[in-house]
Parts: structure tokens; sequence; C-alpha cells
């Protein structure tokens, strides 16, 4: 059985291929979040899996703030990812290093079609503001240009996990799991 620690090591190794990759595919195409954005966490029904925020857990467990983050859930502060920032003075993620996959590849990525072909997944802003942009990333795509597939990384995703690599959930949810898993996990090997 693999450890923590290791499950760790190896989704913060997949997230940095995730980086690479959505870069390559930017500078490829051409695109670029608008700056200061932050549309796609004004989204309420955002999903992940809670191995996916297991760094996050990890590193909150390292900097002492596991119950910090814990009380931030249980404020109940809406639908929204508790991690969101979207009042007017502020804009982003709170924890943008170790974001989910699902922040990752959104905007950046492909699902595929019937025949396993990818169909860029813009996001809206991108889609009203530069369709052009959005063309010309499409064009780069059915010549043959690498996107990046974000089916493709939630399977290596569930090899790492089986039993919650694949199950998506509400993602203040999935971040709640996480925290929970790593205070578990640790706590049951300090008592042991």
């Amino acid at each position: 059985m693999i450890s923590l620690y290791h499950k760790v090591q190896k989704i913060e190794t997949l997230q940095k291929t995730i980086d690479k990759d959505i870069r390559a595919f930017k500078r490829h195409a051409g695109l670029d979040c608008e700056l200061h954005c932050a549309e796609c966490c004004r989204y309420e029904a955002i999903e992940a899996t809670s191995i996916e925020f297991l760094p996050f857990a990890w590193h909150a467990y390292k900097l002492g703030m596991l119950d910090y983050w814990f009380d931030e859930l249980e404020k109940g502060i809406g639908s929204n990812c508790i991690f969101s920032r979207l009042d007017n003075n502020a804009w982003g993620c709170k924890i943008y290093p170790v974001r989910g996959f699902i922040c990752r590849l959104f905007g950046f990525s492909a699902t595929t079609d019937k025949n396993g072909r990818p169909v860029f997944a813009a996001c809206r802003v991108l889609k009203n503001r530069h369709p052009e942009a959005i063309s010309n990333a499409g064009m780069y795509i059915n010549g043959g240009g690498k996107v990046p597939v974000m089916a493709s990384y939630y399977r290596q995703l569930a090899a790492i996990e089986p039993s919650s690599g694949t199950r998506l959930v509400p993602i203040n949810e999935a971040i709640k799991k996480a925290l929970e898993t790593v205070y578990f996990n640790l706590h049951y090997r300090e008592s042991a």
C-alpha cells in the first residue's frame, strides 16, 4: 500500500505535467487567461475529486492550517469554491500553487467526441472576448496540435487512488474530504 506522502508526491508530479502541458498548449495555440479574470471561480457547480486536493491538504497540515481550513468550510460560505476570491478588492485563488486538477485544466484542455477526437473546451470569457484566438486554437488542434485531454489526467489520478480518484463531488466537499484524509491518516499514524 502506498503511503499518503508518496501519493502526494505522485499527484504533485502529475500537477507539474499538467502545468507543463497547459503552458505548451497556450504557447502554441496563442491563448491565455485575461489578467485578473477569475470568472471560472464564479461557477457554482464545480465538481472535483478529493484526491486532486491531497497536495493542498498535505501542505495545510505541514503549515498547521488544517483546523483553519476546516473552520472555513464549516462557515458555509456558499457553493463557490472556498479558495476563490471574488470580491472587488481581490481576485483569483487563495491556494493557486496547490489548486486542483479541475482548476489547472479548465479552459485550456479538451474533452473527446464519440470518435475519441479532442474537442477544445475553452472558457466562456475567451469564447466571447477572443473568438479569433479560439478559432486559431481549434485550427491548431485540428491540424494535429497537442491539446491536454482532461480525461487522460483524471485516469492517471485514478491510478494513484482508485477509490477516490474517479468520484466527482462538489468542490468544497472534495476539499473537505482531502483535509479529512490527511487529518485521519496522520492522527492514526501518530496514535499507532
